[in-house]
């Protein structure tokens, strides 16, 4: 649906121009893209899905920017299961009960309107399966939940989460900045003698944020380069993110949250972005693989 090549042919040609000039020519750019989504996305959604319910090996779906579906260690499951539908006026041509009647837990993280789609999940709340939802969101939930609650498991910093043959550690996110934010709760997943961090939308990058975590196959990393930086030449916090996703040494840094549609340009993220995160990445440590990945798209693990 996004190709790198059209997404850079659109940057590129962009002149040198006053900031007001970039955001009127990035909200085009955005305009163009939302167009393309529109058109593709459910024809997109039931590809993915045929995708993840035929599937043997481990492997990632985004449904969205960073919404996922997983197949791991022969589990079925998601974390922040959302579609476009809740972000862009389109017609709903999918059946949520009837194609994600395969999954085996839902687990959510925050409150953001681009990672909790309530309408989707309310097609959810009779199907057999568990959920893990972080206390701060219980009270969201229960507006969607029938007389009788399905069953949940509110997670716990540090306490695993055992799913088959999925083990989910919980930790806390670090979503606020300058006092602002919200509760979040990142996991580390482990599965098939592999481990994978998912820490979320990340606001603050301190020193040694993720390295308690340990040896790590994969970290997913949501793009965020600073509030309203989006059209900066080079954004202020390039570095802070670069060094805080490598510390680790993760063998596989995989981007996302990128082509949020719904976001204004000057917190629109995209393929020109992660470009200069690799470039930065790399030069700290040219060992890790770093790889873009967006909406419709899958992953190997």
């Amino acid at each position: 649906m996004f190709s790198i090549s059209q997404s850079l042919k659109w940057k590129t040609s962009l002149p040198n121009t006053t900031l007001s000039q970039k955001f009127e020519e990035q909200q085009a750019k955005i305009t163009r893209l939302t167009a393309l989504a529109v058109e593709g996305y459910p024809g997109l959604w039931h590809q993915m899905v045929a995708e993840w319910q035929a599937v043997k090996s481990d492997a990632a779906w985004l449904t969205y920017s960073a919404n996922y579906l997983f197949h791991t260690a022969g589990v079925h499951w998601a974390l922040d299961p959302l579609s476009l539908l809740s972000r862009l006026s389109l017609p709903n041509l999918m059946n949520f009960t009837k194609d994600l009647a395969a999954l085996d837990a839902v687990v959510l993280s925050h409150r953001h309107a681009e990672h909790l789609d309530l309408e989707l999940l309310s097609k959810l709340v009779d199907l057999p399966m568990t959920w893990i939802v972080p206390d701060f969101l219980l009270e969201v939930l229960q507006a969607i939940f029938p007389e009788k609650t399905p069953k949940i498991i509110v997670p716990r910093a540090g306490v695993p989460i055992q799913i088959k043959d999925l083990t989910l550690i919980p930790f806390e996110g670090l979503h606020f900045r300058d006092g602002n934010g919200v509760p979040e709760m990142g996991y580390l997943a482990e599965f098939s003698g592999k481990r994978w961090a998912f820490p979320g939308d990340t606001r603050a990058f301190p020193r040694g944020g993720l390295t308690s975590l340990g040896n790590l196959d994969g970290i997913f990393a949501h793009l965020w380069l600073g509030k309203r930086r989006a059209l900066q030449e080079t954004p202020a916090i390039l570095d802070e993110f670069c060094r805080f996703f490598m510390e680790p040494a993760p063998h596989r840094l995989v981007i996302t949250h990128m082509h949020e549609l719904a976001r204004d340009p000057d917190d629109f993220w995209e393929i020109s972005h992660f470009l200069q995160v690799e470039a930065k990445c790399h030069e700290l440590n040219p060992e890790v693989q770093v790889e873009p990945v967006w909406m419709g798209m899958s992953v190997a693990l």
